[in-house]
């Protein structure tokens, strides 16, 4: 990002409703309270819990965090107040980043930062707007440190923390660059929440690789019809989303408003060969490509281009490997069906404070160098004779 920051300062970086930032304002205004995180005692190995709507100050503070080494836990203030105390007791946060509505919203107890109190406000502002080195943080910053602590909900309801590196989302945005780059003239929307993992690699791809970012606002996330407006206004580029979201703006909208968008992302649910053969129709001129994976392998591990007559998952991206095996971690041929382990780059440090969890789901990898872990799925796979992978 501060390498996009050196390069073109004056380029948009960040759009929201009718405000935006340059890549020198929202650096600026990240370093500040990054500086004050610092000053609060937060670096590397300690977690900041992000409790704001989306806005623009839901980008500069995502970004302050990772500049000051920690990593960010989000919090949607819709989530059951139960559910809240509980990720904030189990992350034991070193404090949370809100504003006067989500501090009404959320339970007491953790260290508040609120944006829009006067006192903050002045203290950010004389703060220095200098990038943070680690001669400024509490310790060096590794690619191995992690970036988020993201809450997924377990068989049994009770939410589990997945510690995700920096260095799976740097993979993970590098491979997407490579196959498909980002560039000043191709917005990007972000519209998935940030307590999800697709939140982040939306808002951190086009802000670390050059694109403008537009901000769906929480209306535009709600209402397709405000969402399909928002991608005519701004001519974006590139948008990812779920199978039923898609559904429904193929079946509401034609390319007369869709058209401008050229690279149609599906995640988090099965894609249909019907989808698919929908979206060449509406959409010939466009590129949707099926993406699959989880928060315990930053998000997306296995990609291929949508094929209508016969959609896959498709093969890894970059620095991962796959693996369909059987009861016996044994591969199986091509045809069986097995289960899917994921290895590689991407893979999370493992569950907070869930280390009989941990070594249930991440376990020894008998296919890699000594040490390394594979991420057991529990979802059902089958290998195709050309290679590519079926999702069952």
């Amino acid at each position: 990002f501060e390498q996009q920051v050196a390069n073109a300062p004056d380029a948009i970086a960040l759009v929201f409703e009718d405000s935006s930032l340059t890549y020198g304002e929202l650096n600026a205004r990240a370093n500040q309270l990054a500086h004050h995180l610092i000053a609060q005692g937060v670096g590397p190995e300690s977690f900041v819990a992000l409790a704001l709507p989306r806005s623009l100050e839901l980008v500069t503070s995502l970004l302050a965090i990772l500049k000051a080494g920690a990593a960010y836990v989000p919090l949607d203030v819709d989530y059951p107040k139960d559910r809240l105390a509980f990720m904030l007791h189990d992350a034991s946060p070193a404090c949370m980043i809100c504003n006067s509505f989500t501090a009404q919203l959320l339970p007491q107890g953790t260290p508040r930062l609120q944006l829009d109190d006067v006192a903050l406000v002045s203290t950010l502002a004389a703060a220095p707007g200098s990038n943070p080195s680690d001669l400024d943080r509490s310790q060096p910053l590794t690619p191995s440190n992690p970036a988020y602590l993201i809450y997924t909900s377990g068989s049994t309801g009770r939410p589990k923390g997945v510690m995700g590196p920096h260095s799976g989302v740097i993979n993970r945005l590098l491979w997407i660059h490579q196959a498909h780059p980002y560039g000043p003239d191709k917005p990007s929307i972000a519209k998935s929440s940030v307590a999800f993992i697709d939140g982040t690699t939306e808002m951190l791809g086009p802000l670390l690789l050059g694109s403008p970012l537009i901000m769906a606002s929480p209306q535009a996330v709600k209402t397709p019809t405000d969402l399909v407006a928002l991608l005519k206004r701004h001519r974006v580029e590139r948008i990812t989303l779920v199978p039923s979201l898609l559904a429904n703006l193929l079946e509401q909208h034609d390319a007369l408003w869709l058209g401008d968008c050229r690279l149609w992302i599906v995640s988090g649910g099965a894609l249909t060969d019907e989808l698919a053969t929908r979206f060449k129709e509406v959409l010939p001129q466009a590129q949707l490509l099926n993406f699959y994976g989880s928060s315990e392998a930053t998000g997306d591990s296995v990609f291929a281009p949508a094929d209508t007559n016969s959609v896959s998952i498709g093969q890894p991206i970059w620095n991962t490997q796959v693996h369909v095996l059987d009861a016996r971690l044994q591969p199986v041929p091509a045809g069986v069906p097995g289960e899917l382990y994921i290895a590689g780059a991407g893979l999370a440090r493992g569950y907070l404070k869930r280390p009989g969890l941990s070594a249930e789901r991440f376990v020894a990898n008998p296919f890699g160098a000594p040490g390394s872990r594979m991420y057991r799925t529990g979802d059902l796979a089958r290998w195709r004779a050309d290679g590519v992978l079926d999702f069952l």
